[in-house]
């Protein structure tokens, strides 16, 4: 009668310190924080179309916006008299995967600013499944944190991200040189 209870025990103590053998490979795939959820006062907004790994054009409440993912930097692919950076194309494109055109998110700010020098409004997004977008793109390695202060509400979170992408040799760090 004994044994079945230490089995037991022991399957308790596995599933409880989440450190037995078999799920150390699904551990690691799986960065060790809570995904965001949409912040109280986050809003819905449609995507019109991806300009490139970290920025599009939206229709929110009738009007045309252009927005810069808060936070994170991909390389780049359009810039005017600039070459296309190493992955710019694929982040682009991942980008465009995440927010076909038609697409409804969410999207909220983190305070002000609310726009950057350029215009573009400053912007985190969830996808309609719930998955944070600017954690998507650096855990695919098509874009790195770039904390723009005072809005790092998320910052800690990216890098650690980051950290496993490089690791994995994920997007632009198994494409690229010197990444």
């Amino acid at each position: 009668m004994r044994r079945p209870l230490v089995g037991l025990a022991l399957s308790l103590a596995c599933v409880g310190t989440a450190g037995c053998g078999a799920d150390r490979a699904s551990r690691d795939a799986v960065p060790p924080v809570a995904v965001p959820r949409p912040p109280h006062g986050a809003f819905v907004a449609t995507v019109e179309r991806v300009v490139d790994g970290d920025t599009f054009v939206a229709r929110r409440d009738g009007r045309r916006l252009r927005v810069r993912l808060i936070g994170v930097d991909a390389p780049e692919s359009v810039r005017p008299g600039a070459p296309v950076d190493c992955y710019g194309p694929e982040a682009a494109r991942l980008l465009r995967d995440l927010l076909p055109p038609g697409v409804t998110l969410r999207a909220a700010y983190q305070g002000e600013p609310r726009q950057d020098r350029f215009g573009r409004e400053l912007w985190d997004v969830w996808l309609r499944d719930g998955r944070f977008l600017q954690a998507e793109l650096v855990r695919a390695g098509a874009a790195g944190p770039h904390p723009y202060p005072p809005q790092t509400r998320y910052a800690d979170l990216l890098d650690g991200l980051d950290v496993r992408a490089r690791r994995a040799g994920a997007g632009r760090y198994g494409a690229c040189p010197a990444q």
